[in-house]
């Protein structure tokens, strides 16, 4: 569980067990903890939705794979370097680290996520001038942690696709991967399934810094991630992933093709 202690992260799901289902609050117990592990006594904004928001549903259909949206305004595009979303009474509850490559005009990360009970989503934005900034959005879930995998779809661990859209304003990438969190159980033996999750990708576009993520098992199986932008994404696009049991992956997106598959290590 990245930048979290064992000990941290069973003091948190102890005070979300407690705090499943309670109504929405920007002070919940589990989140109190992480604040001050991460942020010490300085100080948010919380109020303007132009400037950001974070875009999920209220009742999740899937809680294994539920859409997350972080919205940019006009005012945090080139100006936000890193977004820590935070999902409060999830049994790892920092979901991922982003960190944006200097100047690219983001205006949008879509991304799925395990939700286990009812909760807040949190994404607390800094911005290039040291500010913080916090949204969230109110989810209700059960099992989302605990879901049995569905090993679906074709393809190996490490294979990664790209999806193009948006007149090259959009691209949308996926890895492969079981991301398996710890709390499923194997259908077939009934045993459980220890933890197997990607815990780090790095994206760059044109040799340019796009967007570095560092995640853990509160992200959905096949990890997916959609960018969108202000300008054209330059190509080539480089993924560099690694995961918990240190295996790597690669693949280059050469742009052409709105859709492209790359196996781990190759190029399209």
């Amino acid at each position: 569980m990245p930048r979290l202690s064992i000990a941290l992260a069973l003091a948190l799901f102890s005070a979300g067990t407690l705090a499943a289902d309670a109504p929405p609050s920007s002070s919940g117990g589990a989140w109190q903890m992480l604040r001050t592990h991460f942020y010490a006594d300085r100080e948010f904004g919380e109020v303007d939705e132009t400037f950001m928001h974070v875009e999920a549903p209220n009742a999740t259909p899937d809680p294994s794979a539920t859409s997350v949206t972080l919205h940019f305004g006009h005012e945090a595009i080139g100006k936000v370097k890193q977004v820590r979303v935070i999902i409060d009474n999830n049994p790892s509850p920092v979901v991922a680290t982003l960190d944006v490559g200097a100047g690219q005009p983001i205006s949008e990360i879509d991304f799925r996520v395990r939700v286990d009970r009812a909760t807040n989503v949190r994404a607390i934005a800094e911005t290039t001038d040291g500010k913080l900034e916090m949204r969230s959005a109110w989810v209700r879930a059960e099992g989302g942690c605990s879901a049995p995998p569905t090993s679906s779809g074709e393809g190996k661990t490490g294979d990664v696709r790209f999806r193009a859209g948006d007149e090259g304003k959009s691209l949308q990438v996926s890895v492969r991967h079981p991301n398996y969190s710890g709390f499923q159980i194997d259908p077939k033996t009934g045993d459980p399934i220890p933890p197997h999750y990607v815990s780090h990708v790095t994206l760059t576009a044109g040799g340019k810094p796009l967007l570095a993520i560092e995640s853990g098992i509160s992200i959905s199986e096949n990890p997916t991630f959609r960018i969108v932008s202000e300008q054209p994404i330059a190509t080539p696009v480089t993924l560099e992933a690694s995961d918990s049991k240190d295996a790597h992956f690669s693949a280059t997106w050469n742009g052409g093709a709105s859709k492209a598959v790359a196996a781990a290590g190759g190029s399209r």
